[in-house]
């Protein structure tokens, strides 16, 4: 097993953890600061906010000629962090079928795209009856921009997908619960949402416009005697007349787990409306309650263990001197790894990379290590 699939794996572990809030919409009320800020691509936004995301939490956000979708990104923002087009590279061996007007990824190359961003969740409206949903200047729901739109504007207005639309000071919101710190991958990028609690928030231009987005799930599947863990979506294109055909986006699904004789298997749900097709979990209430939160961890131990090989650790052994070379870089991985630099014995750094290696199989924090060594070096995991 390649460290690519090593990274893979971690990234598995922390979606299902992130799966598991992305249903949360709790916030604390703070005062709207002053001042208006105006963006006009979701890049600009992102690139901005994810620089500086102190400096935007309940200040009036402005855009202009944006389009509705009904579905989020599983981590709004990720696509646009500085490691993630580097991770959605592919190579001709990714390629399992291509024409000239489209082009099927095989399951690892369907993981590097996920990996850097793409793949989106439809999500029922909380307690209040409010919705998540994102808009996009690109008609693009994996690069978009929350929003939570209140019940009443919903009732009023109508909001729906492919609405083009222009945001009027809506305030840009701090969530009460942040995603997953134990990965650096999606504890960096702000978790908030645009709160459109009135009509005045958000004026409809006019409807129908196109907007892809992308459905997406996580499988586990056969491959010889091997037991594999992949990501899988499938690019949807509403075209703002009639609804993406529902049997065109199961079959794909279930067509795709049985390929090759994979008997695939999803554990996660992207519908979590009006569920797709058949997963361990549904929703991310699934995985709330006390006895679901004990399967969650005993499914992340069954991908640990399945994927954490004698192999795969030897050659991150063989990687980490490489790209930490020196006592005081291994100590300041170490430091961010969670692992104290007094247990470390001063050594030449491929022993040193033993040490912060062995230490992080034995916490069973590997994932965190080398989600750490991602953000850094995107490169070493090519």
């Amino acid at each position: 097993m390649s460290l690519s699939n090593a990274y893979k794996t971690t990234r598995i572990i922390e979606t299902i953890e992130n799966y598991s809030i992305s249903h949360d919409t709790n916030y604390s009320i703070n005062d709207e600061q002053d001042g208006y800020h105006d963006f006009a691509t979701d890049e600009e936004f992102w690139r901005r906010i994810i620089s500086k995301p102190k400096s935007y939490w309940n200040k009036k956000i402005e855009l202009h000629r944006f389009i509705v979708s009904e579905w989020v990104a599983r981590v709004p923002g990720l696509y646009w962090a500085d490691y993630s087009a580097i991770l959605r590279r592919h190579s001709p061996n990714d390629v399992f079928e291509q024409s000239r007007n489209w082009i099927e990824f095989n399951p690892p190359g369907k993981s590097k795209k996920v990996l850097g961003g793409i793949g989106t969740i439809l999500l029922s409206p909380d307690i209040n009856g409010n919705v998540l949903m994102s808009v996009s200047a690109g008609c693009n729901a994996s690069t978009g921009i929350p929003l939570l739109i209140f019940r009443s504007v919903l009732e009023i207005l109508n909001i729906q997908q492919g609405d083009i639309v222009d945001i009027k000071g809506a305030r840009w919101q701090q969530l009460d619960t942040e995603w997953s710190k134990r990965f650096p991958s999606t504890s960096g990028i702000p978790r908030g949402f645009l709160i459109i609690d009135s009509p005045n928030k958000i004026q409809v231009i006019r409807k129908g416009a196109p907007m892809i987005y992308h459905p997406f799930s996580i499988m586990e599947y056969e491959k010889g005697d091997a037991l594999l863990y992949d990501y899988v979506y499938l690019t949807v294109e509403d075209k703002g007349k009639d609804e993406p055909d529902r049997e065109y986006i199961n079959s794909f699904f279930k067509s795709y787990s049985q390929k090759e004789n994979r008997n695939g298997q999803y554990l996660i749900n992207p519908n979590t409306v009006e569920p797709y097709f058949e997963t361990q979990y549904s929703s991310p209430q699934d995985l709330q309650s006390t006895g679901d939160r004990a399967q969650l961890n005993l499914i992340n131990a069954r991908i640990r263990n399945t994927s954490f090989k004698e192999t795969t650790i030897e050659e991150l052994l063989i990687g980490l001197p490489k790209h930490y070379d020196s006592k005081d870089s291994i100590k300041r991985l170490a430091t961010m790894a969670g692992m104290s630099r007094a247990l470390l014995v001063d050594d030449a750094p491929a022993r040193m990379s033993a040490q912060l290696v062995d230490y992080c199989l034995q916490k069973n924090i590997i994932e965190e290590l080398i989600d750490r060594i991602i953000v850094e070096y995107p490169n070493i995991f090519e």
